[in-house]
């Protein structure tokens, strides 16, 4: 596929991503009798657009973007109808609304990937012998082989070796290997050690020396995909931690371009990749805009909150204010961001 067509491919990737979580504001909204103005993919200029219902459908310039507009949001009405003038709790479900579809898209994008393609799981191989006469080297495992099963237990997607090596006979382990071409058991005794109260083979080993592909049928993808979707939320909040511990290096944040380019390289790679990099994009849509920042739905969600707690809103000028400051400095990071996803495009 040529550089061209694998952009705009990723820009239509972009823009289902954003639809997705307006979608979720929208329905929502919709369910709980809140008053819709206009719903809008992408920004700038409008393309195309259809009013039906009372409601302005849009499909903007610009696919970077969206918005689900409700009436009485961003100004004061008085005739009872307005987004403010619903309950705190209804107001926090059509906000958190966007995020949670985020987060369901990516489920379903997992469940895809998994159901059509299956996952990897890797089988780990002896990297170092570092202890003289570990049990480990007086069975005969060397430096190279790649570890099949302990006591007929198969290295597989659901296990993890050094569970394994911790439920083994203590006193005598069959140890299954492969060893070039060949396959060889050995026996591995003693590995019990009373110290340290727990198996110790003695040997130091790569868990991602080998991949293996398993195929699951569609219970099974469903099943997988809450390890698959969850394990991508931990690493989002793991990243975001290390943000306020270690700081920011470079290469971890980008901007707009950064995405596609990123987007159009998963397309020229294959449906598959396109897949797992929307089940990453979608999870890293939703958990970005829960986050407590004005501007973004976290943002709302914390004013709504307090609303809930003292029983009385925030004053609209303040509150908007706050938004306002924060969609300014939004604006200023990406273009920041562009302008470094640019340079380094172009080798600066």
């Amino acid at each position: 596929m040529s550089t061209v067509l694998s952009i705009i491919a990723a820009f239509i990737l972009l823009s289902v991503f954003v639809f997705v979580h307006e979608l979720g504001h929208y329905g929502a909204g919709r369910l709980l009798g809140f008053k819709i103005l206009e719903f809008s993919i992408g920004m700038g200029p409008k393309l195309l657009k259809k009013e039906k219902n009372g409601i302005l459908y849009s499909i903007r310039a610009f696919p970077i973007g969206g918005m689900c507009r409700f009436y009485g949001e961003d100004e004061q009405v008085s005739d009872g109808m307005g987004f403010n003038a619903h309950k705190v709790w209804k107001r926090i479900i059509v906000v958190a609304a966007g995020p949670v579809m985020n987060i369901l898209f990516a489920f379903l994008l997992a469940i895809a990937a998994l159901g059509i393609y299956g996952d990897y799981f890797y089988l780990p191989a002896v990297v170092e012998l570092p202890i003289e006469n570990s049990p480990a080297k007086e069975a005969g495992i060397e430096v190279g082989d790649i570890i099949l099963s302990i006591d007929g237990k198969a290295i597989s997607y659901e296990t993890d070796l050094g569970e394994i090596i911790s439920e083994a006979d203590g006193k005598s382990a069959l140890v299954k290997v492969l060893r070039g071409e060949e396959e060889l058991t050995l026996t591995v005794n003693d590995m019990y050690d009373e110290a340290k109260g727990s198996n110790f083979m003695g040997i130091s080993y790569n868990p991602y020396a080998v991949a293996q592909r398993v195929r699951f049928n569609f219970f099974e993808a469903i099943a997988h995909s809450f390890d698959y979707v969850i394990s991508i939320i931990g690493e989002m909040f793991n990243f975001l931690g290390s943000i306020f511990t270690e700081g920011v290096k470079e290469g971890d944040v980008g901007g707009p371009v950064a995405v596609i380019t990123i987007l159009g390289q998963a397309v020229r790679l294959g449906f598959e990749t396109v897949l797992r990099m929307g089940v990453l994009m979608s999870v890293n849509l939703g958990i970005m805009n829960i986050l407590p920042f004005p501007a973004l739905d976290g943002g709302r969600l914390v004013f709504l909150t307090i609303e809930g707690v003292r029983r009385k809103p925030i004053s609209a000028e303040k509150e908007g204010m706050v938004h306002f400051v924060g969609l300014i400095i939004l604006f200023a990071l990406i273009i920041f961001l562009s302008i470094k996803d640019v340079m380094g495009l172009f080798g600066g």
